[in-house]
């Protein structure tokens, strides 16, 4: 297939990604849970493995966990990554007994509880990846880190934790990355080459924290019948959530924040540089 563009040209009405810093991940070992094996979840899990495949061929370890309580029913196979033959199952175990079969070379395993039963040990360097649709699990989520948080603030590890957080609506969705609790401008200087600390997802976006009582009943399998949403919206996150994991994995990842919307075919990144991070804790602590 011949390309129509120069992948290589750069939008020059945007110039905050030159000077714009890579996250520093330079580990031999990892650990990724995956939170929430529904519709961004299921079809991360095998981009996920894909690279994790290409890491051990390296030399890496890395050690997959997936994390749901839910069972497959008939309405998930409308929009998640799952078949008729896994009815029944629970979500997590279903991915990882079906990628264990296709990569019997890596750690894989299942946890059938809620997020809030997961304990980080803060020995292995870790990635918490969220992929679920209610307010009580992302709040979970957010405890994890700020009592990772408070372990190095004490010195207990140095092990650093980052929490990559999916979320969408019906044809539009975000992805962000951090791993630090405060709303101080100083704790967040960038280094000279390098970004150690970003904001929590939950303090770039507070409205993840905010239950709208529309969609306090409905989950994400329910907004596809009753709203329309999209049934390419969840595989789409995916591929966004999994590229941002491999660069991070790489010590490529520049971007903190993308934004997507499939029904006017647009996405948006910002990039990790000082005045973009100084604006979102600025954002925090007026609506604080």
């Amino acid at each position: 297939m011949s390309l129509i563009f120069n992948p290589l040209q750069l939008n020059l009405t945007d110039f905050s990604i030159l000077n714009a810093k890579p996250i520093y991940f330079n580990y031999n070992s990892v650990r990724i849970y995956l939170v929430g094996c529904g519709g961004t979840g299921s079809f991360l899990a095998p981009l996920l493995c894909r690279i994790a495949n290409f890491l051990v061929e390296m030399r890496k370890r890395v050690h997959i966990t997936f994390v749901d309580f839910d069972s497959v029913e008939a309405k998930n196979l409308w929009r998640q990554n799952f078949c008729s033959g896994e009815l029944g199952f629970n979500k997590a175990q279903a991915l990882a007994m079906r990628y264990k079969t296709i990569f019997p070379q890596l750690n894989i395993t299942a946890i059938e509880q809620t997020v809030d039963q997961l304990i980080l040990n803060g020995v292995i360097p870790t990635i918490v990846i969220g992929c679920v649709d209610n307010t009580n699990a992302r709040q979970q989520i957010e405890k994890l880190l700020i009592d990772h948080v408070s372990l190095i603030s004490h010195g207990q590890t140095y092990a650093p934790c980052w929490w990559l957080d999916c979320g969408n609506a019906y044809t539009h969705g975000q992805v962000a990355i951090g791993n630090w609790y405060s709303i101080e401008i100083e704790d967040y200087q960038l280094e000279t080459a390098t970004c150690l600390r970003l904001p929590l997802p939950s303090i770039q976006y507070p409205q993840l924290l905010i239950q709208s009582e529309e969609d306090e009943d409905v989950s994400c399998a329910e907004q596809v019948i009753l709203n329309g949403q999209s049934l390419n919206i969840n595989s789409q996150m995916a591929v966004i959530a999994a590229e941002m994991v491999h660069q991070l994995l790489n010590n490529q990842l520049k971007r903190m924040q993308i934004e997507i919307d499939l029904f006017r075919g647009s996405m948006k990144s910002t990039f990790i540089n000082q005045e973009n991070i100084d604006w979102i804790i600025e954002r925090a602590t007026i609506n604080t």
